[in-house]
């Protein structure tokens, strides 16, 4: 994190493509590309090609190869949007184009640049507008494309042809790389070479640029986050924004976790640190950022409360680049999240014992006022209930089966839950799992996993224990269906 960053107003960036040679390096990405990774783009540019095939159809196929095999996805539009509206000419003849756009993705055949020439053997140009963002480089709010209607274009594959003209499919394939908001690169191969070649789809080095571009949190080594505590460290060698957003000029260290919601929830997020400048940050599973945070917490910690729809989401423990006036940019951290729910929360995630499938759904939550809402942070004086419910596979229901309720502390061990209810340290190498109940499987089983539970009576001031709950059936007895994200418990004092 670098700090505060100020909304600028749009600027422009211009990438051209051209007819002349080059040399050979590696994919070329800044980190400028859209939020969400996704766009829409008006093709509806009128007239077919001397090959038969239209204009619009080259355009739609074009951008059906950057969604089918990178993690961009363009929504093609066969309607007309003329690119250069809201384009500014002044602004271009002063060295530093901006222009303020219409908002609205265009492409048409123009003889000018929106009023200004093309260069020599520039067969076609896209504008950019960008604006800065939260984190990273910058983000597109408009791309638009003019080709060169003073060039001859058709439509073909293979070989570059001189009698034929330029395969105006091939172009448009570059120009929508610069629209997704890929630099020229030199390889011999690429679409994405700053002057147009042989190649008539994207190569490896283009895809590859693409998913750098646009994989977002998954750039860096991530991992699973459940609702509870975790302790980490950011130290040299981690992940950088800079890396993970594919570009821009951030450095500073960043973990990565991820987490997903059935329903819509609140959720509290905490990083505190002893020494750590902390920031947090929230993003989409496609890598949006929905809010960063750095001290609303007090001190040097952070921390984010947001009611999130049902969804994949990341969490970024992220800390400042170079000297902080409030603490060091590397050191050890704690997460706590937490949830706050008027129902059970559904828990992603379906496992089994010995690989099985089974169509089964599970939820859980825990609650210390009898189910008027719902919390996994309780404190230690609280009388504490944490109830599991069981939505059993059709194929089940009926049938002699067996319900178990595993507790997994945050030493490693694991507690199972016998027939009189006591919870017994368990062995995985025994293969002997301790059933809660044995029944006749109903279509829902609800699981009392505690019940009026008070940690302070049992000498527990702070504890964290995930609780997993499941079913099998008589006729299998080694198989187990369970969920896995757990029900989590997170008692303070």
């Amino acid at each position: 994190m670098k700090g505060p960053v100020k909304m600028s107003k749009k600027t422009l960036l211009i990438a051209v493509l051209g007819l002349s040679c080059a040399t050979t390096y590696a994919y070329n990405v800044s980190g400028t590309k859209w939020p969400g990774a996704a766009t829409h783009l008006y093709i509806g540019i009128p007239g077919t090609a001397p090959s038969g095939v239209t204009w619009s159809e080259a355009l739609r196929r074009s951008a059906l190869d950057w969604t089918a095999n990178t993690p961009f996805t363009f929504n093609t539009i066969s309607s007309y949007k003329d690119p250069c509206n809201g384009y500014s000419v002044n602004s271009q003849a002063s060295g530093f184009p901006d222009g303020q756009g219409d908002g609205l993705n265009g492409t048409d055949f123009t003889t000018t640049v929106c009023g200004n020439n093309y260069g020599t053997n520039v067969l076609a140009v896209t504008l950019v507008y960008t604006e800065s963002n939260l984190l990273g480089a910058f983000d597109i709010t408009e791309a638009d494309v003019v080709f060169n209607a003073n060039s001859r274009f058709d439509i073909y594959d293979g070989t570059m042809s001189q009698s034929r003209g330029t395969d105006f499919e091939r172009v448009a394939l570059h120009e929508f790389g610069h629209v997704i908001g890929m630099s020229h690169e030199q390889s011999a191969t690429s679409i994405m070479r700053a002057t147009i070649g042989n190649s008539f789809t994207l190569q490896d080095d283009d895809i590859a640029g693409a998913t750098a571009l646009y994989n977002g949190y998954r750039n860096c080594p991530f991992t699973d986050l459940s609702f509870g505590r975790r302790n980490g460290s950011l130290s040299s060698g981690d992940c950088t924004v800079q890396e993970l957003m594919g570009g821009g000029d951030d450095p500073s260290l960043v973990d990565v976790y991820q987490f997903s919601l059935e329903q819509a929830t609140t959720v509290n997020i905490d990083m505190t640190s002893p020494s750590l400048d902390s920031v947090l940050v929230l993003m989409t599973g496609k890598s949006e950022v929905i809010e960063i945070d750095d001290d609303s917490a007090g001190a040097c910690n952070s921390r984010i409360n947001r009611t999130l729809p049902a969804g994949d989401y990341a969490v970024l423990a992220n800390t400042f680049a170079g000297e902080s006036d409030c603490g060091d940019t590397f050191g050890p951290y704690e997460l706590t999240m937490s949830y706050a729910s008027n129902g059970l929360l559904g828990l992603p995630g379906r496992a089994s014992l010995q690989g099985g499938n089974a169509n089964a759904s599970f939820s859980g939550a825990v609650t210390s006022n009898k189910g008027q809402s719902y919390s996994n942070l309780v404190r230690s004086t609280q009388s504490v209930d944490v109830t599991g419910q069981i939505t059993v596979d059709p194929v089940h229901r009926g049938k002699a089966g067996f319900i178990v309720v595993a507790a997994l502390l945050d030493d490693g061990e694991i507690l199972l839950r016998d027939s009189i209810g006591q919870l017994i340290s368990y062995d995985p190498q025994s293969g002997n799992i301790p059933k809660f109940k044995s029944k006749t499987l109903a279509a829902v089983e609800n699981v009392a996993v505690l019940s009026n539970t008070v940690p302070a009576q049992l000498g527990i001031s702070s504890i964290v224990v995930d609780f997993l709950i499941g079913y099998g059936v008589d006729s299998d007895p080694n198989e187990l269906y369970f969920h896995a994200a757990p029900i989590n418990l997170t008692v303070t004092p």
